[in-house]
């Protein structure tokens, strides 16, 4: 009666979030009603994570319900959890990542986040990744597979990297194959930049500071590059690499950025240096809103109202928000999003 008692309260955890779609989605500002696309969320399972990351996840759970794992873990990274906090903070769609890391955060295919937004396209977009860690030896086969699945995957609007994760320099030549290949097909490709805490990751510059990208941006200017985090350091829970970001996106018409994890906790005594910066750099017409998310129930929400809330303090117009909350989501993919037509429409290129 105990196991099932434990059960029961933690799949409550996981339950809290709507399961039923708002009236009308999107956040209200100054009486405005502003769309919203979460471009960075992770799906996954418990089978598929490396022992330290599951010692990192296991500690976000209560000791008495760490047997239940294996099921918490599933059903959290599913679709139908990931559109149950989507409903609950009033967000439209949200990127669906792969990744393959599997020294770090685990294997989650490209095949596999296709699966998971299947029957929900309209609001859920996969995001391939690529397999590098056996590279010498399989680079080639490796990115005949990346390109068919471009090719071939419904539902595959991008491409997640991560460098760190992966354990691959910004600049490793061997690699510019992916960059090709997603500007080919029209992919833009999110590159997780900045640090992480998770066990394994790569701290070095060459693999944080986006700085060393600007090569491989030159090369392929067919290719979107976006910034992930924007450069955050969340080990040292600093905004260590933030302005090599903004330089890039100033600069180069194919590069933009993203805010994921700015809105979380570990972040709030950085978050309104960090939205002053994008905003005095005249960069917001590349900013994607994301939050990397789903970290823990109600996770997709607490980020959003985090992150509008400091947009709000420092002085972001309705105007400017809304670009950044869906606007320039919908202009980059080409998505249409309820709502959202104008938006898209008068943000412009800004190049």
């Amino acid at each position: 009666m105990k196991s099932r008692l434990s059960l029961l309260a933690a799949v409550a955890l996981l339950s809290a979030c709507s399961t039923e779609p708002p009236e009308q989605f999107g956040i209200v500002v100054d009486g405005s009603r502003i769309q919203v696309v979460d471009l960075h969320t992770h799906t996954g399972t418990w089978e598929n994570t490396p022992p330290g990351f599951r010692l990192r996840l296991a500690e976000r759970v209560p000791t008495g319900f760490r047997w239940t794992m294996t099921f918490l873990t599933d059903l959290n990274l599913g679709a139908g959890n990931i559109l149950s906090q989507m409903n609950s903070g009033g967000i439209y769609g949200a990127g669906v990542f792969a990744t393959i890391a599997p020294h770090t955060t685990g294997i989650s295919t490209s095949e596999f986040a296709a699966q998971t937004v299947v029957g929900n396209e309209d609001r859920l977009y996969a995001f391939a990744t690529i397999r590098v860690d056996r590279w010498n030896e399989d680079g080639e086969a490796r990115l005949r597979q990346f390109e068919e699945e471009l090719r071939d995957l419904p539902g595959v609007k991008g491409v997640k990297i991560a460098h760190a994760h992966q354990q691959f320099r910004f600049d490793d030549e061997r690699f510019n194959g992916i960059y090709e290949i997603s500007g080919r097909y029209n992919k833009p490709i999110y590159l997780h930049t900045g640090t992480s805490p998770n066990p394994g990751t790569r701290y070095e510059p060459e693999y944080s500071d986006p700085a060393y990208l600007e090569e491989v941006i030159n090369m392929y200017p067919d290719t979107i590059f976006i910034l992930g985090h924007t450069g955050y350091d969340s080990k040292e829970r600093a905004l260590t690499y933030t302005d090599s970001a903004i330089r890039l996106a100033q600069e180069y018409p194919n590069v933009y950025m993203e805010p994921g994890a700015l809105g979380a906790h570990r972040a709030e005594h950085v978050i309104d240096d960090f939205v002053t910066r994008l905003k005095d750099g005249n960069v917001l017409h590349k900013v994607i809103y994301g939050s990397d998310g789903v970290q823990f129930p109600g996770y997709l929400k607490s980020h959003l109202e985090a992150y509008v809330a400091a947009m709000q303090r420092n002085g972001y117009t309705v105007d400017e928000m809304a670009m950044v909350l869906s606007g320039n989501f919908s202009r980059l993919f080409g998505i249409e999003i309820p709502g959202v037509e104008a938006a898209a429409t008068t943000t412009g290129a800004g190049e």
